[in-house]
Order: structure tokens, then C-alpha cells, then sequence
């Protein structure tokens, strides 16, 4: 596995960048295992920022058999609660130096990071496959997680990264967030080949960003569609453009016109632009446009990454689920620690829940959803789930959405408690949340919530 150690030469080649430090992959490695020293198996909450103490705890639990479950480090009190009682870890780590309580410090890292241990851990049994923990829905607390395991891992980011034919010499940046099952393989992808990852909290927006990745040579760029909406409309340095080798968009559709502009943008440079589809459970790729075949097939997500293979399950007429065979489909969902020690439930067979279409050629498009699920930013959030947490909260609502939008339709309370409740419980970016107060929540004929209706009387398209 790539996070073991290999040559002395591969190992002190320079992993971790920032504005001011450098740190190899040994230093990176060391640190970690300082950090769980004499640490046993189980499973550790690791808030995660896109800072170097984020990847030397995740690296480090990976090398002491730990099992991380990534969080946002910014993720609110509520939600955190929520997992915390779903799975009782045995750690938790900070990268600012914070724990609930019923946590004691362990080891610090740097300034600020702290490793806690837990006072009344969790007695469950992990699988012994069970590499790695990440949520399958976003900010919201939502204590659902996929079991990852280390073959799934593996298996996915050698196909990807010899797709876009990484190399030790190739420069990522986190744009990404590393609980994010899509900013986790890019930095999978550094570590596999030994590459440089700049680490930066700045984000395309912020004055410096552009600058700093032309100084550290950046030569790959991912991003969700919200980030290349961004790229749109700012300038980047000439100098950046020319050194990028690769860029790749995933986290959602991507209007055709947008793809097709980038396209020709980067033609120009000789950059590689990489449409690609996947999700958390593929641990997190399925899919991908090769750049040559990228305008003939626009629209499409492309073909099946080199370790599994995809069919539509046509169980009428129109359009299929989309179903993905493969090593990198994860050993299936847990919702508490009673659920780590389960056996493999998806023995290799993922129903994406994504209605698609395949061509001749084996490319995919997809149609629609089956599932009530939206991404925000690029992030999966779970429509009802939110849905249960504001009706929990007295919020008598129905919840729907679209990529990078999510409508809260609402009865009898007031503006202020909605916005509380939604503030209290989830780390939603505030534009991407729409509040509004109706005379009546829409059901069918069956009296069901009629999600269709809410949709459209909302501005949505269906």
C-alpha cells in the first residue's frame, strides 16, 4: 500500500508543501507514528482540515492499523454529537486543539493538533479488512458511513493514476477537502506515485491562491463544477496555465458548454482535461473521459476505470440503473460501531442508484437519480436526512434541491428558528440554502410528500 514505507530514495522525495515549509514523506510518516504511539486498533474521528497535520494523522492511523472516519473539521456541535454517539471511536483528532468532552489529550502535533483518546470507547469488533471510514453524506451529521477497505483503495488509485499518468514529478494542490472522498484520491494519488501536494487553506477565490500555485510549480487541478463556474470568470496566471499538465472535474454535472470551454481552453496549453464519475462507495472513482474522445462523447462521464466494469439494469422501458463491478466497490454502509465488524455486503457490486444510458462505445451518460440525494459544492448531502434533523428540531418542512442548491419549504415557524435549526445541526455554505415559507407542504393522492410539486413551485427542474 502506498503509505507504507518503500527506498530511502522514493521516501525522501518532498510530499507536503506550503507557503513557507517542506516536509518528505519520512518526516510525514514519523510524525504519525509519533502520533499513535502505543495506540490500539479502532477507530479514530479525524476532523480534517486541508493543513499537513490533517495528512500526517490520517497517514499515520492508516500506518498503525487505526481506522479513520473523516469529518469536516468545521462540521457543527450537533452533527458531530451525532456520530460520536453512532460509533464511540477511541480517538479523536483536532488539528485545532479541540475535543468534546468524555476525550483526554494524547499526543500533540505541532502548535495546535491534538490526538485525544476516549474515556468509555466503544467494545465493537472491527472487520479486519476495515481500512477506512468516510460519510456518505457530506456535513450533515449523518452518522451513514462506507466501509473502505485497503484493496478497494488501492486498486482504484492505481487505475486512476495510470489514466492521468502520474508521475513522481507531478505538483497537486488541495483545492479539495480530505474528508471528501474526491479530495481524499487526489491526495491518494500524490502518495501513490511520491508525488508533491501543495497544502493550502486558500481557496480560487482568495487573493494569492493563482500566485502560490505558480510558485510551487503546480501541474495538476480537480475540482467540483462550483470551482470551475469560479474559473469562468477569474484570470488565471499565464504562468500556471502553461505548467499544468492535468485537470480533472468530478463532484457533479458539469454543463456541456462549461465542459466544452475548458476543453478548448486548455487545448491551448496542452493541458489533459479529465471529465470523471464516481462516488464514495467506488472508493470514490467509477468512471472517466478520456481527453481524445472528450467533445465526440460531451455530455457523457466516460468509461469504466481499468479495475471493474459497468451495465445498465433495464427494468423497463427508458433509461437503467447504472451498476458498477469492481475491486474498488467498498464492503458495503454502517450506521453504528455494531456495524464494523459485518463481512463484505456488497461482495463487488455497486447499485449506483444514478439512471444512465451506455453507447456503442461504452460510454455513459447519466440521466437522473434514483435516490434523494443532491451535492452541494460537490459534496453528497442526503435530502432526508436534513429533512428529519429540521423536523426533529420542530421545523414542520419538506426539503428539496438541486446540484448546488437546497430548498428548505417551511410551515408556521419563523424565518430566524429555521435558519438556527439549519445553522445548529449542518455546516451548509450559506449560498447554497434556500429558505421558504409556504401555505401548505404539497402531497400526492397517496398523501405522501410530494417532492415533484415542491421542486417545481420552487424554481427546480424535474
Amino acid at each position: 500500500m502506498f503509505w507504507k514505507d518503500r527506498s530511502q530514495a522514493e521516501d525522501s522525495r518532498i510530499f507536503l508543501t506550503t507557503k513557507d515549509s517542506e516536509l518528505t514523506f519520512s518526516q510525514v510518516f514519523d510524525a504519525g507514528g509519533r502520533l499513535f504511539q502505543s495506540c490500539a486498533r479502532g477507530v479514530v474521528v479525524l476532523l480534517c482540515d486541508r493543513s499537513p497535520e490533517t495528512v500526517i494523522a490520517y497517514s499515520g492511523s492508516l500506518r498503525a492499523g487505526i481506522v479513520p472516519l473523516l469529518l469536516d473539521s468545521a462540521v457543527a456541535p450537533a452533527a458531530l454529537a451525532r456520530t460520536l454517539r453512532a460509533y464511540r471511536p477511541a480517538y479523536l483528532f483536532s488539528p485545532r486543539g479541540e475535543a468534546p468532552e468524555g476525550f483526554v489529550p494524547h499526543a500533540k502535533l505541532g502548535a495546535k493538533a491534538v490526538l485525544y483518546v476516549a474515556r468509555q470507547p466503544s467494545e465493537a469488533i472491527l472487520h479486519p479488512d476495515l481500512a477506512i471510514l468516510i460519510p456518505t453524506s457530506g456535513s450533515t451529521g449523518d452518522p451513514k458511513t462506507v466501509r473502505i477497505t485497503a484493496k478497494n483503495v488501492e486498486s482504484c488509485t492505481n487505475s486512476v493514476c495510470d489514466y492521468l499518468s502520474m508521475t513522481e514529478d507531478r505538483v497537486s494542490v488541495s483545492v479539495l477537502p480530505l474528508h471528501y472522498s474526491y479530495g481524499l484520491s487526489v491526495l491518494h494519488n500524490v502518495m501513490n506515485v511520491r508525488g508533491r501536494i501543495l497544502m493550502t487553506e486558500l481557496s480560487v477565490i482568495d487573493r494569492g491562491f493563482f500566485g502560490l500555485c505558480e510558485e510551487s510549480g503546480v501541474t495538476d487541478f480537480s475540482g467540483v463544477p462550483f470551482i470551475f463556474d469560479i474559473l469562468r470568470r477569474v484570470r488565471m496566471p499565464v504562468g500556471l496555465a502553461r505548467s499544468l499538465v492535468c485537470v480533472t472535474q468530478a463532484g457533479g454535472r458539469l454543463d456541456p458548454r462549461v465542459t466544452r470551454h475548458f476543453l478548448e481552453q486548455f487545448a491551448v496549453t496542452g493541458t489533459r482535461y479529465f471529465t470523471m464519475y464516481g462516488q464514495t462507495e467506488a472508493a470514490p472513482r467509477i468512471s472517466y473521459v478520456p481527453p481524445e474522445a472528450a467533445i465526440e462523447k460531451l455530455g457523457s462521464v466516460g468509461v469504466p476505470i481499468s479495475c471493474g466494469r459497468a451495465y445498465i439494469d433495464h427494468k423497463g422501458e427508458g433509461d437503467g440503473e447504472l451498476i458498477y463491478c469492481g475491486d474498488n466497490v467498498a464492503m458495503g454502509y454502517a450506521q453504528q460501531s455494531g456495524d464494523l465488524g459485518r463481512s463484505d455486503d456488497f461482495r463487488g457490486t455497486l447499485r449506483t442508484g444514478d439512471l444512465a444510458t451506455m453507447d456503442a462505445d461504452g460510454f455513459i451518460t447519466i440521466a437522473g437519480r434514483l435516490k434523494r440525494f443532491v451535492k452541494l459544492h460537490g459534496i453528497s448531502v442526503n435530502l432526508d436526512h436534513v429533512e428529519s434533523v429540521l423536523n426533529s428540531a420542530g421545523i414542520e418542512c419538506l426539503v428539496v434541491g438541486q446540484d448546488n442548491r437546497l430548498i428548505v419549504c417551511y410551515l408556521g415557524s419563523e424565518a430566524a428558528e429555521v435558519n438556527t435549526a439549519i445553522a445548529d445541526n449542518f455546516s451548509f455554505h450559506p449560498s447554497t440554502v434556500i429558505t421558504r415559507r409556504v401555505d401548505f407542504l404539497p402531497r400526492t393522492a397517496a398523501g405522501k410528500p410530494d417532492y415533484v410539486t415542491a421542486l417545481e413551485d420552487n424554481g427546480g427542474v424535474v
